[in-house]
């Protein structure tokens, strides 16, 4: 005989699958997986992983130690920082001018 509380779990964790399911979204096809960024002043790359994307498209991308972020408006334009001095070359770059650099690592989305 199953235990009421297995039961009630059971039942718990199915009808979560089934309203996570039906409320799933997809990433929008346009937001890459990752940017790249060259610093001048440093010499170095900066690489920026997607971290998150808002209900209106704008995302997110943080470099690994967390130092450092930017923004792609929903426009697809990289912003540049308010808080301290733009010193990346991606600021003010379009998502499509980046791609034609090679600077983004797309998604790999299943054929």
């Amino acid at each position: 005989m199953l235990k009421l509380p297995l039961a009630v779990a059971a039942v718990t964790s199915v009808l979560v699958a089934l309203a996570t399911g039906a409320v799933a979204q997809k990433v929008p096809p346009e937001i890459p997986l990752a940017i790249f960024c060259w610093s001048e002043q440093t010499k170095t790359w900066r690489v920026g992983n997607l971290s998150t994307i808002k209900e209106d498209g704008t995302a997110t991308y943080m470099a690994t130690d967390g130092r450092l972020s930017a923004t792609v408006n929903a426009k697809g334009v990289v912003e540049a920082p308010s808080n301290r001095p733009a010193k990346l070359d991606c600021y003010g770059k379009t998502l499509d001018q980046l791609r034609a650099m090679g600077y983004v690592i797309e998604f790999q989305r299943p054929r």
